[in-house]
């Protein structure tokens, strides 16, 4: 375990908007008057949890996190076109989204930082 205090291992920024897009969500939940969907159970799942472990230095700088942050727009944008909100744009974007998955798993095994935009 490091002895380097919680504050400095992590984002303030992306605490801020890990809250801020907690109490979107909180908000919209008790706004809407309906029950909640599968897919917007999921999404809210998939994307919290993965702005939660971002807010953490050491999981922002593990080598798999590029893949991982690729891996989850994939997942988001799949359980959009599978939900039927958009129909082709969705899946458009799901397939590029499968694109960056392979080009950030070659990446990953092989030490490149091909078609990444850094910054």
């Amino acid at each position: 375990m490091s002895s380097t205090p919680l504050r400095e291992r992590v984002s303030p920024s992306r605490v801020g908007a890990l809250l801020v897009v907690t109490a979107l969500l909180v908000v919209l939940v008790l706004a809407l008057d309906q029950p909640l969907t599968a897919e917007f159970v999921a999404l809210s799942v998939v994307v919290l949890g993965f702005m939660t472990a971002s807010v953490f230095d050491a999981v922002r700088s593990h080598p798999l996190y590029t893949l991982a942050s690729v891996v989850e727009l994939s997942v988001v944008f799949w359980v959009l076109y599978l939900g039927g909100a958009g129909g082709l744009f969705f899946l458009a974007l799901a397939c590029l989204a499968l694109v960056g998955v392979a080009v950030e798993l070659y990446n990953y095994r092989n030490g490149t930082s091909y078609l990444r935009f850094e910054a």
